[in-house]
């Protein structure tokens, strides 16, 4: 039954997007505080590396929160693997640790 819910979860929060759920999600089990950040542009592009001329693979809406790594690059951080969106649109969520 885990393993059901685990798949339902996965669908409705469009994991594979970075995009969780408020209050948990990605790392509910995780002792170390992750690091989650809250959209702030009316909708950001998503961009393939660290650079805002490169490709843009994905937007998130005003308010999305998403998963994010600590690393920022050229005013980027990083969302995940080819995913970066511009640090200036990210405010980290009041119980997080994007360090």
């Amino acid at each position: 039954m885990g393993i059901l819910l685990l798949i339902s979860d996965h669908n409705k929060n469009r994991l594979g997007s970075g995009l969780i759920s408020p209050g948990g999600g990605l790392f509910s089990g995780s002792s170390a505080a992750p690091c989650t950040v809250t959209v702030t542009a009316d909708s950001l592009d998503v961009r393939s590396i660290p650079d805002g001329n490169a490709p843009v693979v994905d937007h998130l809406d005003k308010g999305s929160v998403v998963s994010a790594d600590r690393t920022t690059v050229n005013g980027f951080r990083q969302l995940g693997t080819d995913r970066w969106a511009a640090q200036e649109f990210l405010d980290p969520t009041p119980d997080s640790d994007c360090g």
